[in-house]
């Protein structure tokens, strides 16, 4: 650090030359001092101008403000370059002027924190603070000349300055230090930006959220929808508990739901929670309470969370009584599934068609209802619309079962589920047979009359009581410029301006009143313009003398009225625009070079220029900054061609407002066909765009909850449907065990019985061959009898029939214990099982698809069984998973069968195997023993322990598409054909491997490598 001192200016002429060594050593310390301030020393003279404003000179600041300002100190040593007073924010001098100032004036420090801008135009936070010196004059004048003493360590390295005196002859110096306070002043900016987004976040979701102390339960917090919930405001809540707002036993009950989320330390969630609240009557809410905790763990607050289902509620009642309706409703209900199948049809069906439910189930609606004159284009439509799933409303004619034909009005739409997949079809049909009998009717009459007036030369109108068209001839359809079909069913005033329409209805009063007259009218045509005509107007009534309408005679005398008429309207169009102009929309116009030379009053008021500001200048004048030069090139380019440019600007009024405009630019050509000036004609849409920006935001939020409700109700089906089917696999193991059990009892009597009749059985041959020998000639009767039942072949044949039985009793007695095995009913907890014994079960079970039938060889069997330890799992549930996977496997097997596509390649699991083939091999996966040392090179098998049992089920069929394998393990996804899947059971092994048992279920296939998936299970015991 350079300081401009002089130590002989500290030294009295009288003093020796060891107190001026001693003064030069004080003053070094005090430099290295003020050199380890973090901060910019500082001491500075100040004076009074003459209309008494304070300003400040610099006589000492130390080089640290070189880091705050990025200035070096020696410019504001004596103003040499620049006064600190100029680096100060221009917002922020008037206010440090003052307060300095003050501080001179009543001897008291200051401190100020304000913005300076810094060398490279970037603005800083600095902390001064400082300390007026004051002394009376005479006092300072003896400092001067005797100073051997230091001052205070800045007299120590300040040269000397000549003391200024003010207007009071006192003595004025300013000592003091700034600090840069930049990064705190940010990180208090972004504290109050944190706090405010926070804050308003709460405060604008849709749900009640509100806080409570946890000692006496009184509410500190209660947004916006709380107050709209409850009735009250946060002013009538806020240090108030539920005593003080609801009735005693609803403020015990609430109170009791807070010392129980205290006293557990744990959330409530209730569901569905009537309350009576005073504002609002009684309400169905959904509540959850959490406790919030210290930093000490200890309960400080209880966060409550509450949502109205009352109308939720009520709509799951609307719904029942939609129920009914439908079952009651007088018009025909049919329900499908995506094929097109009958589900459920209502009572009103049976009414119409004669058909009751039983024999529709199961059919499709066209095979039973459509005949030889139900049109075939119509059912093509039909047929069309159910494939693409879309809706079909069209008129059908179809057979009872009586075989009576009969008219309906169908109206088909489709039923999508969440995941957009086609679940059914819904009908409404209603019987309208009469109607078309009464058309048909009518038809007949129409054409009847239709030959009358068709030939005529003039219009004929026809109107019903309501004047509305029920028929106009061809004629009457070419004079407006509509067809026939255009015009029937309209209203007499749809063909009338509005400047016409009073007098058309008084007209329409005298036709009510029986009155007929000719007049001239103006009507108006389908292209827009009018049509003149004489109107020869006749009432007519019913038979009760009932008016019921008015027949219409029209001649067009269009040409004799259009000259005067398109006259009159040019002017009076012409002055309305201008009028409309001036009243509704921002003019202005310029010249070819784009000078103003006409701006309307909406033009002034918009941009707060005079017109006298505006004329002769550019739109430049008014131009925000927000558009490129792109953007007005080609506005230019446009007009310059003599087309209409359109679009929105962004504008800036003389006050710096800034707004959007809605801006079409008409460029004025000249008989060359040149553009001489230009019109712009604007509308402010400041309002719509900000609008247009809430509604956006609006949307986003509202798109993001639908998704959230939308995850929330796929979890729900899912979890459903995972319990029905867990639910059913109980049952069918509990099946399997019934049956199991009801076998094993009398196969094992016929087992153990076989052997011995087998022991009879040769005690009796050796007792006939002891016969033989000591009887070798038998009688006549008896040589017969051996004859007759061929004694030989008995004695051959009976040792094999024994032993086939005995066989055939194995098998049956292996199947039983397969199917105990299977079902594991006795196994509902944790148990150390052999895996094998699960697979052998599973196989067993699965062995009639691994053989050879007709138009489907032999499916091979590997099984490559390592030597498993028992595991702690759910047998009866990896069973099921066992079932699953290879059924599936012998699935794709068999589809290959059928299409002949194989696994090829290295890659496969089982390769280069051209029959079908599965592969199913077990091995055991070890972790280091923890007490192994780290770098041991030798890995010895007894120094390590089993932790996973591997399980590979492969096949060599087809494989699996890439698009399919990303969806395998989603539940109700299948591949298969309908009623072949239900899409659960990947689903649901993954479920019991990886969740109920902690292990990893994986699946390695492409298409035409073949498929292989690996389980793998813990050895130790699983914790659920």
């Amino acid at each position: 650090m350079q300081i401009s001192s002089n130590s002989s200016k500290f030294k009295n002429g009288d003093h020796n030359n060891e107190d001026g060594s001693s003064l030069l050593k004080s003053e070094e310390k005090y430099k290295n001092l003020v050199a380890n301030i973090p901060g910019a020393v500082y001491r500075c003279t100040c004076e009074y101008t003459d209309d008494e404003e304070l300003t400040r000179t610099m006589a000492f600041l130390s080089e640290t403000v070189q880091e705050i300002s990025g200035y070096p100190s020696s410019d504001f040593i004596n103003d040499r370059v620049r006064s600190f007073a100029s680096i100060i924010h221009p917002q922020d001098r008037k206010n440090v002027d003052a307060v300095v100032k003050k501080s001179v004036e009543t001897r008291t420090p200051y401190i100020l924190e304000y913005r300076i801008v810094r060398a490279d135009g970037g603005i800083s936070w600095v902390y001064e603070k400082g300390k007026a010196v004051c002394c009376e004059a005479d006092e300072a004048r003896g400092i001067q000349e005797g100073q051997g003493q230091i001052e205070g360590f800045l007299s120590a390295v300040v040269p000397s300055v000549p003391p200024i005196a003010n207007s009071l002859c006192r003595v004025v110096y300013l000592d003091g230090v700034i600090l840069d306070i930049t990064e705190r002043k940010r990180a208090e900016e972004n504290l109050r930006n944190t706090q405010d987004f926070l804050n308003a976040v709460l405060q604008n979701l849709p749900i009640s959220v509100f806080i409570k102390d946890a000692v006496e339960q009184k509410f500190i917090y209660w947004n916006t929808a709380s107050e709209e919930l409850f009735g009250y405001s946060r002013d009538e809540v806020i240090l108030n508990n539920a005593a003080d707002l609801l009735e005693p036993d609803h403020a015990n009950y609430l109170q009791a739901q807070d010392l129980e989320v205290l006293a557990t330390r744990k959330g409530v969630d209730l569901p569905e929670q009537t309350i009576e609240l005073p504002h609002r009557g009684k309400r169905i809410l959904h509540t959850k309470k959490v406790p919030l905790f210290d930093d000490s763990g200890a309960p400080k607050y209880i966060l409550g969370i509450a949502e109205d289902i009352t109308e939720s509620k009520k709509n799951e009642t609307e719904l029942s009584r939609l129920a009914i309706v439908a079952q009651k409703t007088q018009n025909g209900v049919i329900i499908t599934d995506a094929q097109g199948c009958i589900e459920w049809v209502n009572e009103g069906f049976t009414r119409i068609s004669g058909y009751v439910l039983a024999e529709m189930q199961g059919k499709k609606p066209g095979d039973v209802l459509q005949g030889p004159e139900t049109d075939p284009l119509t059912i093509a439509q039909l047929r069309s619309a159910l494939s693409a799933g879309v809706p079909f409303n069209q008129e059908i004619y179809n057979y009872k079962k009586n075989g009576r034909g009969y008219w309906v009005a169908l109206s088909i739409a489709p039923i999508y589920q969440e995941n957009g997949e086609l679940e059914g079809f819904i009908a409404v049909q209603t019987d309208i047979t009469d109607r078309k009998r009464a058309e048909e009717t009518l038809r007949e009459r129409e054409n009847y009359y239709r030959c009358i007036v068709e030939t005529a030369s003039e219009g004929v109108w026809m109107f019903d009581s309501e004047s509305i068209t029920t028929f106009a001839n061809s004629r009457m359809g070419e004079m407006l410029g509509y067809s026939v079909e255009e015009m029937l069913g309209r209203s007499l005033f749809e063909f009338i301006d509005c400047e016409s329409r009073e007098i058309a209805e008084s007209y329409v009063q005298r036709r009510r009143q029986g009155l007929s007259e000719r007049h001239d009218f103006k009507f108006t045509r389908k292209d827009g313009s009018h049509l003149w005509a004489i109107v020869s107007a006749t009432p007519m009534f019913d038979a009760e003398g009932e008016f019921s309408g008015v027949l219409r005679m029209i001649t067009d005398i269009s040409d004799r009225k259009q000259a005067e008429a398109e006259l009159r309207q040019t002017l009076k169009e012409l002055e309305f625009e201008k009028f409309a102009l001036d009243q509704s929309a921002i003019v202005s116009n310029t010249d070819e070079f784009g000078a103003i030379t006409y701006v309307n009053d909406q033009f002034c008021e918009q941009f707060k220029y005079s017109r006298e500001e505006l004329i002769g200048k550019t739109h430049r004048l008014v131009n925000s900054g927000y558009h490129s030069a792109d953007f007005f090139k080609q506005l230019w380019s446009t007009i310059r061609q003599g087309k209409v440019w359109r679009g929105q600007m962004k504008n800036q009024a003389k006050d710096g407002t800034l707004f959007w405009l809605d801006t079409t630019i008409v460029p004025c050509l000249n008989t060359s066909g040149e553009p001489h000036q230009y019109v712009a004609i604007r509308k402010d849409i400041t309002d719509r765009k900000h609008a247009e920006e809430a509604v956006r935001l609006s949307e986003s939020q509202l798109r993001t909850k639908n998704q959230e409700l939308a995850k929330a109700l796929r979890d729900v089906h899912k979890t459903q449907s995972m319990m029905v089917q867990n639910e059913k696999m109980v049952s069918l193991g509990q099946l399997v065990a019934g049956v199991a059990h009801e076998i094993n009892n009398p196969v094992s009597f016929i087992y153990g019985n076989v052997m011995h009749a087998d022991d009879y059985f040769k005690d009796l041959l050796k007792m006939l061959q002891l016969y033989q020998q000591e009887y070798p000639h038998p009688t006549s009767a008896i040589k017969q009898e051996i004859n007759d039942v061929d004694l030989d072949f008995l004695l051959k044949d009976l040792p094999n029939l024994l032993n086939s039985m005995k066989m055939g009793a194995e098998r049956i007695r292996q199947i039983v214990l397969s199917l105990k095995n299977f079902s594991r009913l006795d196994e509902a907890e944790q148990k150390q099982v052999d895996i094998h014994e699960g697979i052998e079960s599973t196989l067993l079970i699965l062995q009639h698809r691994l053989k050879e039938t007709a138009g489907h060889p032999k499916i091979m069997l590997i099984k490559e069984f390592g030597n498993l330890p028992r595991v702690q799992c759910y047998a009866g549930q990896l069973n099921q998973v066992f079932m699953n996977i290879i059924g599936n496997a012998i699935d794709a097997l068999e589809e290959a069968m059928e299409t002949g596509q194989w696994a090829e390649g290295q890659l496969a699991p089982i390769p280069y195997c051209p029959s079908p083939t599965l592969r199913i091999c077990t091995d055991v996966k070890y972790e280091q023993d923890a007490l192994m040392q780290a770098d041991s090179a030798v890995s010895d098998d007894s120094m390590r322990h089993p932790s996973h049992i591997v399980i590979r089920i492969a096949d060599n069929g087809p494989g699996i598409p890439i698009d399919v394998h990303k969806r395998l393990f989603d539940p109700f996804f299948t591949t298969k054909e309908p009623g072949k899947g239900t899409g659960l059971g990947l689903s649901i092994s993954y479920q019991i491997v990886v969740e109920k048992h902690g292990g990893l279920l994986k699946c390695d296939s492409a298409p035409g490598q073949g498929t292989e998936f690996a389980i793998e299970i813990p050895v130790k015991k699983i914790v659920s």
